[in-house]
């Protein structure tokens, strides 16, 4: 004989609800790796502005007020080289800067209680997104990449309190005093994107500037090389260097192969389609 009271119906209904997914994790398949972009994340931003040389963003925050001492993001490049955020409470005596070196993440640090370089963890210009977490743990800095810890500096950090400035800044994609302060200068501008960034601790934050657009888009898939959109330009000084010669197998734009002898405008003394041979001769080749 069935039964069909309400305390049968809740059982039911219990049962039911046990059996269901979490929310927001109805219908979904497993998360593998940081391929997809949640539909409530506000958009990546290039790290690089117009002229690639100052920070994309700068954030302040009220260090009495902050509960939280880490900040994550998740960040996809195939550049080498350059900042991916600065921070400080004072430009000469408190600064830290996270950045690239050789495709590996490098911490420059500078304060009373510690003044070094270190770089550490994978290599993370491969053009995929990868998870990276920085947080002070008492007097630790602890560098996180992907879920594994990868550098653990010990005695380089005081309590919040001790901070002879109230207020600490953050810059993201650059920084905020000449790179000749930098313990090991590097080229700052770094051509890559950024997403779910979480900067120390929201409640404690007291002023940000919205970030600085870019051409590029975050959307785009890419791939390694250099592009120039149509009436781009690049100009370079070869100051030290103005003696500088050089082979090239080929010259190719959009597929097709350019001919030099077709050039709107040349130097005379190119050759246009042989090159010097020998170890002697003073050139270097490139392709």
């Amino acid at each position: 004989m069935e039964c069909r009271g309400p305390l049968a119906t809740s059982g039911w209904l219990s049962l039911l609800l046990l059996l269901l997914p979490p929310p927001g994790h109805q219908g979904r398949a497993p998360r593998h790796g940081l391929s997809t972009q949640r539909v409530q994340d506000p958009p990546a931003v290039h790290l690089s502005n117009g002229s690639g040389q100052g920070p994309i963003t700068i954030m302040t925050f009220d260090f009495t007020k902050i509960r939280k001492s880490s900040s994550s993001f998740e960040l996809r490049t195939w550049d080498p080289e350059g900042v991916i955020f600065y921070g400080d409470t004072n430009p000469k005596d408190d600064w830290f800067v996270l950045g690239l070196r050789d495709g590996r993440s490098e911490i420059q640090l500078h304060n009373q209680m510690a003044q070094l370089t270190v770089g550490a963890g994978p290599r993370l210009d491969d053009g995929r997104w990868h998870q990276v977490e920085v947080k002070i743990l008492e007097d630790s800095l602890v560098l996180n990449v992907d879920g594994e810890e990868v550098l653990r500096l010990r005695q380089v950090s005081g309590p919040l309190a001790s901070k002879p400035q109230p207020i600490v800044r953050i810059a993201v994609g650059g920084l905020l005093f000449p790179v000749s302060s930098l313990h090991l200068p590097l080229v700052p501008a770094l051509d890559g994107c950024l997403r779910r960034g979480n900067w120390l601790d929201p409640q404690a934050q007291t002023s940000g500037s919205a970030p600085t657009s870019s051409l590029r888009s975050c959307t785009v898939q890419s791939q390694p090389g250099t592009f120039f959109p149509p009436g781009t330009r690049a100009e370079f000084n070869l100051q030290g260097e103005a003696s500088a010669s050089f082979c090239l197998d080929g010259l190719w734009a959009q597929g097709q192969k350019l001919d030099m002898d077709r050039a709107l405008g040349r130097s005379q003394d190119i050759w246009t389609h042989s090159c010097p041979q020998g170890p002697n001769n003073g050139t270097d080749t490139a392709h």
